[in-house]
């Protein structure tokens, strides 16, 4: 006697929770996904060879960096952001720390983080030294005020990048993932 092959036919309605419970982790890791990765880059405005960099403090909104792209005579471009916090305090600095620059940064919850370490990078407060060695501390740019305008000179930041910057910038060419050229 042969065994009669026997099927089972399930319907919607006796399937459904089976799909919902699988649904819930797969929502979950999109949710995840979602908040942890860094959001997407921020327009940058970009500016010319030998442009001074003017903004009217009132167009910044508090807590939100704008960014700016300043070319170099290198080629590359280095970029760097003006934020005012909610007292009216502006901060100008390079976006990328000295010692992570070649992994960039990336803006996430209103800050602006490292690209290799995933951490808000240090601010320095007024009358604080930079420090010398290559840290994830944000290099500022001297800047001048005048009421409501603002106003970064190219040479400031080309004079700043070439004195914090310049030195990580020359051995990471030198020393390519721990190898001569």
């Amino acid at each position: 006697m042969g065994a009669r092959k026997r099927s089972l036919k399930l319907t919607w309605r006796q399937v459904w929770p089976i799909w919902f419970v699988a649904a819930i982790p797969l929502a979950l890791v999109a949710f995840g996904m979602w908040t942890l990765l860094p959001s997407a880059r921020a327009t940058v405005t970009a500016l010319l060879p030998r442009e001074d960099m003017t903004l009217r403090a009132g167009e910044l909104q508090p807590g939100v960096p704008k960014l700016f792209a300043y070319p170099l005579e290198s080629g590359n471009t280095i970029e760097f952001f003006v934020e005012r916090d909610a007292n009216d305090h502006i901060t100008i600095a390079f976006a990328s720390c000295r010692k992570c620059y070649r992994h960039g940064y990336y803006s996430h919850g209103g800050q602006i983080r490292c690209g290799r370490c995933s951490e808000p990078m240090v601010r320095l407060n007024a009358g604080q030294a930079t420090p010398s060695d290559g840290d994830c501390t944000q290099v500022p740019i001297p800047f001048d005020r005048s009421g409501d305008r603002l106003k970064v000179r190219a040479s400031a930041v080309r004079d700043t990048f070439a004195r914090w910057y310049e030195p990580a910038v020359s051995q990471d060419d030198i020393y390519v993932g721990g190898k001569g050229k």
